[in-house]
């Protein structure tokens, strides 16, 4: 009780001093416009203007470096108080100035709170270092109400607010207020000491120790030292001004040995567990400090160190520290680290392509448009920073725009996905090779403006090309593809002497070629469009392959039914039924085989984009070739699911039926409407694979013939038979002639399949009144079982 307690009085005293110091600063910035002239005392004991800082009082006024001030205030300059401890003239009312050219001008500093404050000045010191310390003190809030239990947190809340009330005190010390200057000299060398102090607590739930306790307090022991000399002269006159350079350069030195002690532990810890789970950790750790820190340590502490100006002023270099909030409130809040090594790789990329345009450009502002004042190279430097993370961050910039409006905005540019999207859609409801050649050239005809699309043969063991026709470019072409038969390879794009060339389908020795001619434009065809063919011609090759063997293998069986002249219905069942087997082992295959492998070159190919470093035009066509392995594994995944149904045992007849009637209905424009009622008795699967067959393809039927708004389905037990009825509101047909009709509408298939398990089939339809099919099944088959009462289901379907 006590304990919390005395928590909270420490936190409303640490709250009470906050706010004070703030209402302090505040009322200083807003009261005293800054001057920002540095003086140099000269050994004639004149003071010249050594420096004038941007935006300040000095600069609006004329005051130029160089110019002699003579008096303050209407007093000596070496009676100033500011002068003597700083050289500077902040605070002054007004000074008499002998500029250059021997004039001598009495310039005023108006106070108050409508000082003449300038935009610019406003900006750098009020504004944007009082919203960052909202923004720290906001992350801060959070974490105390979130974590307020937990030591790492208050060590960043700490850490949080230490750089907050640095940078908003930074305006202060430049007016050499002494509240504002002892803020800056007795917190900002704690930052670097504070951080340590939070990653030895985080890290011990990871069991990792990041700096010694006594190493630590001995950097506490000597910034307390550096600060209490610091404060001693800011407060005291026991030093002269000489003693400021000493103090200048041991604060800046100190913050500096914490910044680089921090790197060094970062570092050596990013070494020691770059193989090991926590890599990922240090790696953002040690590129959010250095990002952070390096710019206010390599452009205003070194220069300080060795007694030059800065290079840019402390109010930009420190908004880099935004990035330490933002980093260390995710890794305390969040239980998932970002991508690391993929943005550590879009850095490298881009730092390198910025690298060169951003020297050429610093150059040429340098010496062209500031050649006249002959700038040195600490302001060329600057230069070339600010241009090159300009330049850096732009390219990112310029990769999240491509990412959200290059595709509404250049929509031709995504056409070719979108007909690769369409094509392998249209592709997963292909059961023959016909209707893949008519799908092929439907797609390509649509995108293409190309004078021929033709489908040939070439035959590699007769030596022949067909169809072919008499004119010479047809010629040519058979010749050249006799020429280069022996070296075709499945889904390749080859070029032909009067068009293009892709392998879509191999049987044996005979090669299924679809030449595509000149564009009708008279262009070539560019690297887009090449890309998209020889994708589409990896799909069709694995189509076509798939069709090849189940047709194949079809074809075989059927021949030898009619050497046999068998009509039995146990060889009817015997056909299916190895048709069904061997689409599940093509299936398989495919699975187990192509789409491992298309995933795992997948995978490698990110591996490989994400770790090394890749020009932009090759990222692009990298991401294309990525996106088409994506495409190429959606449609083997659609490929096996449509050669063979999961799961269709487990789930039953009527599942099994609700199942494809939900597949159909996403891509047709007809409703289905579906009765059934549960089974007593449970059927075997080559009676659940038959009754799903037939129903996949009268729904196909419907889809490509019947022109039908509603299908009707019902399917029941009656007595010992399984009733399944078919009904459309399509275009019907004359039955009279509906034989002749089988073979295009898949009929035939279903009348063979209900024959082969002793059923009935009937059909009724007219023109204009749809078609109506009944179908009567067996629940028990008499060639079911064999002579000794076995069930041939064991064997049938594997």
């Amino acid at each position: 009780m006590r304990s919390t307690l005395s928590n909270r009085i420490l936190l409303i005293l640490f709250l009470a001093v906050l706010a004070a110091s703030l209402l302090y600063l505040t009322a200083v910035i807003v009261r005293i416009p800054t001057i920002g002239a540095v003086l140099s005392k000269e050994p004639d004991n004149r003071y010249i203007v050594k420096s004038i800082e941007p935006a300040g009082q000095a600069e609006l006024k004329g005051i130029r470096v160089g110019d002699q001030i003579l008096e303050v205030n209407d007093r000596p300059v070496d009676e100033f108080q500011n002068v003597l401890k700083y050289n500077s003239i902040e605070y002054a009312d007004h000074v008499l100035v002998l500029h250059k050219d021997k004039v001598q001008q009495l310039i005023s500093f108006p106070k108050g709170w409508s000082g003449e404050h300038s935009v610019w000045e406003l900006m750098i010191q009020l504004y944007i270092p009082g919203i960052s310390l909202v923004i720290f003190c906001a992350f801060s809030g959070f974490l105390y109400a979130k974590r307020r239990n937990d030591k790492a947190a208050i060590m960043l809340i700490l850490f949080f607010i230490s750089i907050g009330i640095s940078y908003y005190s930074s305006a202060a010390s430049y007016r050499r207020d002494p509240i504002g200057i002892s803020v800056i000299y007795a917190v900002l060398p704690n930052i670097p000491l504070l951080f340590m102090s939070f990653m030895n607590n985080y890290l011990q739930r990871f069991d990792v120790h990041f700096i010694s306790k006594k190493a630590l307090r001995v950097l506490f022991g000597l910034v307390g030292l550096v600060s209490i000399v610091s404060l001693l002269y800011i407060w005291t006159n026991l030093f002269s001004i000489k003693m400021y350079n000493y103090v200048q350069a041991a604060f800046s030195g100190v913050v500096l040995l914490g910044n680089l002690i921090c790197a060094y532990k970062l570092i050596r810890k990013f070494i020691k567990h770059r193989h090991t789970k926590m890599h990922s950790l240090f790696t953002i750790t040690l590129i959010s400090h250095l990002v952070a820190f390096t710019p206010f340590a390599t452009m205003n502490l070194l220069p300080q160190i060795f007694g030059e100006r800065q290079i840019l002023p402390a109010a930009f270099t420190a908004l880099f520290l935004f990035v330490l909030p933002i980093v260390y409130f995710y890794l305390s809040t969040s239980n998932q680290l970002f991508d690391i090594d993929f943005i550590l790789t879009r850095f490298k990329y881009y730092t390198a392509l910025a690298l060169i345009p951003s020297i050429l450009i610093a150059a040429l502002v340098a010496f062209v448009v500031l050649g006249e004042n002959n700038p040195s190279w600490s302001v060329w430097f600057g230069i070339f920073i600010v241009i090159y993370i300009g330049m850096t961050l732009f390219l990112y910039v310029k990769e999240q725009i491509d990412q959200r409006f290059r595709p509404k905005l250049f929509k031709a540019m995504y056409s070719y996905q979108d007909s690769l999207d369409r094509f392998s859609r249209k592709i997963a409801r292909v059961m023959k090779q016909a209707d893949l050649e008519d799908v092929l050239k439907q797609e390509i005809t649509e995108l293409l403006p190309v004078n021929r699309i033709t489908f040939l043969v070439v035959e590699q063991s007769e030596n022949i090309v067909f169809p072919i026709g008499e004119q010479p470019e047809e010629l040519i072409t058979a010749e050249f593809l006799l020429g280069t038969v022996s070296s075709l390879q499945l889904g390749e794009l080859i070029e032909l002497p009067y068009g293009l060339g892709l392998v879509i389908g191999r049987q044996r020795s005979r090669y299924h070629i679809l030449w595509i001619g000149m564009k009708t434009n008279h262009t070539r065809f560019n690297s887009d469009e090449l890309r998209w063919l020889k994708t589409m011609s990896n799909y069709a090759s694995i189509v076509f392959e798939n069709l090849y063997l189940i047709e194949g293998l079809i074809e075989d069986l059927e021949s030898e039914v009619r050497k046999e002249h068998s009509t039995s219905p146990w060889v009817l069942r015997l056909l299916f039924c190895l048709s069904e087997n061997e689409r599940r082992k093509l299936a398989a295959d495919l699975h187990d085989s192509a789409l491992q492998d298309q995933l795992l070159w997948y995978r490698k190919l990110e591996a490989v984009m994400m770790d090394h470093p890749i020009s932009t035009k090759l990222g692009h066509e990298l991401e294309d070739i990525k996106e088409g392995l994506l495409d190429v594994i959606h449609q083997i995944r659609e490929t096996c699911n449509e050669l063979r149904p999961p799961l269709l045992k487990e789930m039953g007849v009527v599942e099994a039926v609700e199942s494809i009637i939900e597949h159909t209905q996403m891509r047709v424009n007809f409703a289905v409407d579906f009765h059934a009622k549960a089974f007593s008795v449970e059927l075997n699967e080559e009676q659940i694979t038959a009754i799903y067959r037939i129903v996949q393809e009268l729904l196909r039927n419907a889809d490509k013939h019947s022109q039908a708004k509603l299908v009707t389905l019902e399917l029941e037990q009656r007595n010992d038979m399984i009733y399944f009825r078919y009904q459309d509101d399509g275009i019907g047909m004359d039955v009279n002639h509906m034989i002749a009709s089988f073979e295009h509408m898949g009929l035939s298939g279903i009348k063979e399949r209900v024959t082969g398990l002793e059923g009935d089939i009937s059909f009724y339809s007219q023109r204009g009144n749809g078609l109506e099919v009944v179908i009567m099944l067996p629940e028990m088959m008499t060639t079911g079982r064999s002579e000794r009462g076995i069930s041939r289901d064991s064997y049938l379907i594997s």
